[in-house]
């Protein structure tokens, strides 16, 4: 049974990706083995000594623990910042080959659940952004944007990219943090016009199971 990869990227650092990841993988859990991998994650919290991931421990928690932290995120570091200045600051080597390397842990599962750092072009290790990791381990993505003034630009030169590199993309994902917009404002409306790809919108605070089904569909399709 071959492992089936969705990379969970953005078009930028703070758009909700492990938020939307995370009610993807609630969602689905039941019905199928899900394994959840975030390699790299800078901004991780001291404690006791030990660096405690922020992102990675939510998806921990998601799965009720049942993949040890270590192996759903190997790499962290203290520093706010992209994880290829952080790797260098550390004097560490970390290259693209040591990230993939780390997909065979989850063999046994049907579906992994990885998400990158930034957005697709942020840089991510030594030698490669996450688009080239991307890449490198297969399978399809979901891209995550902010609900907000400037997207459609922000989602079109992500597009191109992905399209550039032939990356297979299951769904747009527009997350509105911000729920007071402009009336006049529809990005999922505007976005549908220039792509065949589904764009779906998570608007806080409003229910998503239309949307989970949606996604969910998709995924155990694949």
């Amino acid at each position: 049974n071959k492992l089936k990869k969705i990379f969970i990227c953005g078009t930028n650092t703070d758009v909700g990706k492990t938020y939307i990841a995370n009610r993807i993988i609630k969602k689905i859990k039941k019905k199928a083995k899900i394994g959840v991998y975030k390699p790299i994650e800078s901004g991780c919290n001291k404690k006791c000594g030990e660096l405690i991931p922020n992102d990675s421990s939510i998806y921990f928690k998601t799965i009720e623990e049942e993949i040890p932290l270590n192996i759903i995120n190997p790499y962290r570091f203290e520093p706010p910042i992209s994880p290829r200045r952080a790797i260098k600051l550390a004097k560490r080597k970390i290259y693209n080959k040591n990230l993939v390397s780390h997909i065979k842990q989850f063999s046994d599962y049907e579906y992994l659940f990885i998400e990158g750092a930034g957005g697709v072009c942020s840089p991510l290790t030594l030698d490669g952004l996450n688009i080239d990791f991307m890449k490198q381990i297969g399978g399809k993505a979901i891209l995550i944007a902010k609900d907000e003034l400037g997207v459609l630009n922000n989602v079109l030169l992500c597009l191109n990219i992905l399209k550039k590199y032939k990356i297979p993309l299951l769904a747009i994902v527009l997350n509105r943090i911000q729920l007071k917009q402009h009336s006049k404002m529809n990005n999922k409306k505007e976005l549908e016009e220039f792509t065949d790809i589904p764009v779906l919108q998570f608007i806080h605070n409003k229910s998503d199971d239309a949307e989970l089904r949606f996604l969910e569909k998709k995924i155990l399709t694949m």
